[in-house]
């Protein structure tokens, strides 16, 4: 029944009458605005609102050369207010003839207490890197969930990027209508970042102190809007029901704002079995995995003083997730339970120190509890690459406190150089039981091994499994960003960091980068860096569980089955250490070119060359060496050392086109790349750990081949449409062999001549499309204070409260952004939405088997999700 409403309301929001719907007034005048600094050097990071006599707000931001442009105006007398963080607001009055107009905004770095604090904050600095800025209706065509949201994100934004949400990482993206921007940032080499330049994502919040605004938002999905997974003979039962409310507003007229947010899901979803078991033949089935989560979040935002602002947020997640462990090759009794919990505070203030100092710090308290529950307590029976049954072998709970604090500070030397310094401190406390393999786990070779009764190996792991620790890790940094001459800008900066648990302490990064505007339509941007990895903290809680005091693994090569039975032989002691350790170092260099191709699209190109050293991998330094193992008083020592290393190169061309008068916005970017390495995570094991170099090879995430496709149009009456594709050539795999031929107890020998991840399995195409329409009614908008009018959620077009046009997705490219509020404004706003996933009904096949004993060799198990439809609907106000 509720499907059957659901899709009604759809049909009927979408055959409704324009009529309903608001639109800009169409002008046939234009307005440019170069916002720049004393220097004649243009601010990207600049904000640009232009008000006419009515009193309508068209908001801007610039484009990477201090640009923003106005298009569709009538002609008259208007205000132009030009922000930038770090810099006097200006305002100017301009009128508005008929054809193109032109306006310079100069803005001087702020010395007084007069300063007007952007709410872009410190994440817009110039840092000579490439910037892109999603439009609204780009926005609007992602997901209304926060965790689906922040996967679309990662996906447009390529393999390791990092997602920031008012610079702070971690946590949950905030809900679509609380969004003022999405900024996809690459190639950075500014020293305040710890992350190595590869593409940051910056979600910039609203602030809550203009006129009240709201939004409830409801999706729905199941199986009858699905289509078939390849790997199941019937629709796999799905179903998922997700809400979000949230609200905006002032309790202090000006001074004084606050959100609030609440959403949930409850949802239950299946995994296809597909398994090859001695009695049955081939197993198929299906798992249904179940989640129930609520999340809510809590900001306030303050103004102190002239110029100074305070916000404070909490958010609370809590997820419960059900029947997980199942799939694949693992049949329903390897099924466990988690619950987490999760809870963040934090606190940012900017202010203005003295007459020349501006002033950003940052504090963050967060606090987690996971437990992990199991349904079957029995051994683990694994036939590698056939089936997995028993009890999963994990259970226990895990606790974390984290404190992060950083301070920034901005300042001006002379005329050219803008400066930026800062330190960072972050610290952790852990406690943790978590218990691995305390069940025991038979491993066989074959399905022919399993029927003889001749497990290779039985492991145990025995002792106390809890431990409790702490790890701090801290960093300063020191960035001069200045010009030589007219056309080029360079950024020269300096980072060091320490850290517990690692042995050196002079981690010196210098960064360099520039930018060069060869003429009015090509700039040119490069840069150099040196970053570090952190130790992470769960790789080192791994070293003191598994340090033969608290707890140590017992293994049996060749036991009996049941272990009990006797026979095999039982190795001594083996556990997991870490060697003298040093932070991971990064060298990352770039070169990148964006071009005006027309007045509608530009062309974005850049390569991008990655080394590291130094990275963590582990190594059994007890490996039998022609049977004989270097110290027979021990069983296993499995080392993580700093003596790994790691390259990649990626080339990356995009087109960017954003039409403003049709309203059509598109992105295409292609990237092609290659990343080697010796292993895929610091535990991972070599084929041969007396020569762990041997592996050196394609990655994991060796994809050569990437296309991304984006178009956001409208389509019919008030329709509008957000269509986004990812294609990708196949992901690597490795043939083994099957079996532990140089007794070292792990099961990734390759045979001879044969290479790390040499094979490759089959490409993907993922593309899903959003369709949408947005609905005003009940009259005029009251506005905000003094009548203005007030800013609706993200929306589609033909209806939307919101028109907004600028520079697109990660692909590059570079038109400005502007967003139109209009006066008559519905009072409220009603949308209808369906999102379809695997728009093709593509098969999307999973992991490839490379097993040569496995009986599905070659083959893989499992795919990803069929097409899939989900409906919805929201009101705003």
């Amino acid at each position: 029944m509720t499907r059957a409403i659901l899709a009604v309301m759809f049909v009927l929001g979408a055959a409704m009458s324009n009529s309903w719907a608001q639109t800009a007034p169409a002008g046939p005048s234009t307005l440019r605005v170069t916002v720049k600094d004393a220097t004649d050097l243009g601010l990207p990071h600049a904000t640009v609102v232009l008000t006419d006599a009515q009193g309508v707000e068209y908001q801007a931001a610039v484009d990477p050369q201090g640009v923003a442009t106005f298009t569709s105006l009538q002609p008259g007398a208007y205000q132009v207010r030009a922000s930038a963080e770090g810099f006097r607001e200006v305002l100017l009055q301009v009128e508005v003839r008929r054809g193109n107009n032109a306006v310079s905004a100069t803005l001087a770095v702020a010395i007084s207490e007069e300063l007007t604090v952007s709410e872009q904050g410190a994440d817009s600095r110039r840092d000579n890197g490439f910037t892109q800025t999603l439009t609204a209706d780009e926005i609007d065509a992602l997901s209304d969930d926060p965790d689906e949201m922040a996967d679309q994100l990662a996906q447009m934004a390529g393999p390791g990027a990092q997602i920031f949400v008012d610079g702070f990482s971690g946590g949950r993206l905030p809900p679509k209508d609380q969004i003022q921007q999405i900024r996809f940032n690459s190639n950075s080499f500014s020293a305040e970042y710890h992350e190595a330049g590869m593409v940051r994502v910056e979600v910039i919040t609203r602030p809550g102190a203009g006129g009240w605004r709201g939004r409830a938002n409801f999706g729905f999905r199941d199986e009858s809007l699905n289509s078939r997974n390849a790997f199941s003979s019937t629709k796999e039962p799905t179903q998922q029901q997700r809400f979000n409310v949230s609200f905006q507003g002032p309790i202090v007229k000006g001074k004084t704002g606050i959100s609030l947010s609440v959403d949930g899901n409850n949802a239950f979803d299946s995994r296809t079995i597909r398994a090859q078991s001695p009695g049955a033949g081939t197993v198929t089935g299906l798992a249904r995995n179940t989640t129930d989560g609520l999340n809510a979040n809590f900001r306030l935002d303050h103004a102190i003083g002239q110029g100074g602002q305070i916000r404070a947020e909490y958010q609370r997640r809590g997820t419960d997730r059900g029947n997980l462990g199942v799939g694949d090759f693992d049949l329903s009794d390897r099924s466990y339970d988690t619950s987490t919990v999760n809870d963040t505070f934090r606190v940012r203030n900017t202010r203005v120190l003295g007459k020349k100092v501006f002033s950003e710090l940052k504090f963050e308290l967060t606090s987690s509890e996971s437990t992990t529950t199991p349904q079957s307590f029995a051994p683990t029976i694994r036939v590698n690459d056939a089936f997995t049954s028993g009890g999963a072998g994990q259970m226990g709970s895990r606790s974390s406190r984290e404190v992060e604090i950083a301070q920034n500070f901005d300042f001006t030397i002379g005329r050219k150089h803008s400066m930026r310094a800062g330190v960072l401190f972050e610290a952790g406390w852990w406690s943790s039981d978590q218990q691995q393999n305390t069940n025991g786990t038979y491993v066989f070779t074959s399905l022919e091994a399993y029927n003889a009764g001749l497990p290779a190996t039985y492991t145990l792991r025995v002792g106390d499994p809890l431990v409790e620790y702490s790890q701090v890790k801290a960093g300063w940094f020191l960035q001069d960003d200045f010009r030589i001459g007219r056309n080029l800008s360079v950024s020269l900066g300096l980072r060091q960091e320490i850290q517990t648990q690692v042995n050196d302490a002079f981690n010196v990064a210098p960064r360099a980068a520039f930018t060069w505007t060869a003429n009015r339509r090509t700039t040119i941007r490069g840069g150099y860096g040196i970053f570090y990895d952190w130790y992470d903290s769960n790789l080192y809680e791994q070293t003191i569980r598994v340090d033969g005091r608290h707890q140590l693994d017992i293994v049996v090569q060749d036991p009996g089955f049941p272990a009990d039975a006797g026979g095999g032989i039982v190795l001594p002691s083996s556990i997991i250490r870490s060697s003298s350790l040093t932070q991971p170092i990064i060298q990352q260099a770039s070169i990148g070119m964006e071009r005006t191709l027309t007045p509608w699209a530009s062309l974005r190109t850049d390569y991008m060359w990655t080394r590291g050293s130094n990275t963590l991998r582990s190594v059994n330094v007890n490996a039998p060496i022609d049977g004989v193992r270097p110290d027979p008083a021990a069983g296993n020592v499995s080392e993580i050392q700093s003596t790994g290393r790691r390259a990649s190169d990626r080339l990356t061309v995009g087109v960017n086109a954003r039409h403003e008068r049709l309203r059509l916005f598109s992105n295409v970017m292609y990237q092609l790349q290659s990343s080697r390495n010796y292993a895929d995570s610091a535990t991972s094991l070599p084929s041969d750990s007396t020569n762990p170099d041997v592996d050196w090879g394609p990655s994991a995430q060796d994809i050569r081949h990437r296309l991304f496709v984006m178009v956001n149009a409208p389509i019919w009456k008030g329709i509008r449409a957000g269509f986004n594709m990812q294609v990708s050539s196949a992901a690597p795999y490795t043939i083994t062999t099957g079996r532990d031929e140089n007794g070292d107890t792990v099961f990734n020998d390759r045979p001879a001549g044969i290479e790390r991840n040499s094979e490759r399995g089959a490409g993907m195409v993922n593309a899903s499309l959003r369709l949408s329409k947005a609905i005003g009614f009940g009259g005029p908008s009251g506005g905000g204070p003094g009548g203005m009018p007030m800013p609706m959620p993200p929306g589609g077009g033909g209806g939307g409260a919101m028109n907004q046009r600028g520079p697109g997705g990660p692909g590059g490219g570079g038109g400005p952004q502007i967003m139109v509020m209009e006066a008559t404004n519905a009072r409220y706003r009603l949308d209808f939405y369906a999102q379809i996933s695997n728009l093709f009904n593509n098969v999307n096949y999973n992991t490839f088997v490379g097993n040569v004993l496995s009986p599905f060799f070659g083959q893989a198990t499992s795919a990803g999700p069929a097409r899939r439809m989900e409906v919805g609907m929201s009101l705003g106000f």
